[in-house]
């Protein structure tokens, strides 16, 4: 298992690394950015403000119909964001455009609800026979102080949808940023994916105490069939037994998905990202039901709010040019005169060509 994980993080930073655009100068002198250029060796285009500052770079191949464009980030952009962003989402819910998604993420955890007690049987019996995906998720400690490494299958692909993953690939992309010569793309991503960590926490953590619904585990024990509710229970209540209170929706899908999201919106070109991502969030979420975490409707709310959060977090960070607009703008260095001449009953073409 070790060895599949390792080698998926190579995979995957190797296609970072790989991700190399090469510049197309001509399509770029106009629209103010005639003052763009290329740099050869990292792949992207860097408008340099001054001789020590390359604060924007624009990337002209990742996508058939614009440019990208990345501003330097800061530091505190992960943070002083966390409330515009949550605010986004809930006016995202209520725009008549996307009434549509708001009733497909409620009617489907509203009619997968009466069966989540015969799906979390069902789940649990086939994770026995795979041999211990019903039990709780087991974990080593690295120098006796954090406890992140998996001990089996299982307990590594539950920790896909824990924030110490997320904080891992951020730290991922900080380096081949800096590798990258200041690869402001992957350090926009590395930044981002903290700030989507912190704001779907923020957002998860809400709802949960809202919604009061109890985890699998408690349920069983209480024997209680489907879980038990019990809205806006008070913080020492939530704080003290947890597993009462916590359910829904699953922080641990809204983690991965806003994760994925971030990801696959900046490197869109990278095309094994999304099957590859949507796959693992597939067995991750079997994973949470048939070892007791979480009941199957605890994810449409999840993945709807991981979704929205990483898209518009990635969306913010990127400016998009349309390269029609762009190349229409273009002046030729150069002008055609075309004549035509009779002279002894011969026609002749010629042209003028001014520099």
């Amino acid at each position: 298992m070790s060895r599949t994980i390792l080698s998926l993080i190579t995979v995957f930073i190797s296609s970072m690394l790989m991700a190399q655009v090469p510049p197309e100068t001509d399509s770029l002198k106009n629209n103010n950015l005639s003052n763009i250029k290329p740099d050869l060796r990292t792949g992207f285009e860097t408008e340099a403000n001054s001789a020590a500052d390359k604060s924007i770079q624009r990337f002209t191949n990742i996508d058939d119909h614009y440019i990208y464009e990345y501003s330097k980030p800061k530091f505190f952009d992960m943070v002083k964001y966390i409330p515009h962003n949550i605010y986004d989402f809930g006016v995202f819910t209520i725009q008549k455009e996307n009434l549509k998604w708001d009733a497909l993420v409620l009617g489907s955890t509203a009619a997968i609800l009466p069966f989540d007690q015969k799906i979390l049987d069902g789940a649990g019996e086939l994770g026995s026979r795979m041999g211990g995906w019903d039990k709780d998720s087991k974990y080593g400690t690295v120098a006796g102080i954090f406890t992140i490494v998996p001990k089996n299958i299982s307990s590594a692909v539950y920790y896909t949808g824990n924030g110490g993953t997320t904080l891992i690939l951020s730290a991922i992309f900080l380096s081949i940023g800096k590798l990258k010569n200041n690869d402001l793309r992957a350090l926009n991503t590395s930044s981002e994916l903290v700030e989507g960590l912190l704001s779907v926490g923020v957002a998860t953590q809400t709802l949960k105490r809202i919604t009061g619904r109890q985890s699998p585990s408690a349920a069983i024990a209480d024997n209680n069939s489907g879980g038990d509710w019990n809205p806006f229970p008070s913080f020492t209540a939530f704080q003290s037994n947890t597993p009462n209170y916590d359910a829904m929706p699953s922080g641990h899908i809204a983690t991965f998905m806003s994760t994925l999201t971030i990801i696959s919106t900046n490197y869109p070109e990278i095309k094994w990202i999304k099957p590859v991502g949507y796959s693992l969030m597939g067995v991750l979420a079997f994973n949470m039901v048939s070892g007791k975490v979480h009941w199957t409707s605890d994810y449409p709310i999840g993945i709807f709010m991981g979704y929205v959060i990483g898209k518009q977090i990635a969306n913010r960070r990127i400016t998009k040019i349309a390269k029609d607009n762009v190349t229409a703008m273009v002046k030729k260095p150069y002008k055609i005169d075309y004549q035509i001449n009779r002279i002894n009953h011969t026609t002749l073409v010629g042209a003028t060509v001014t520099f």
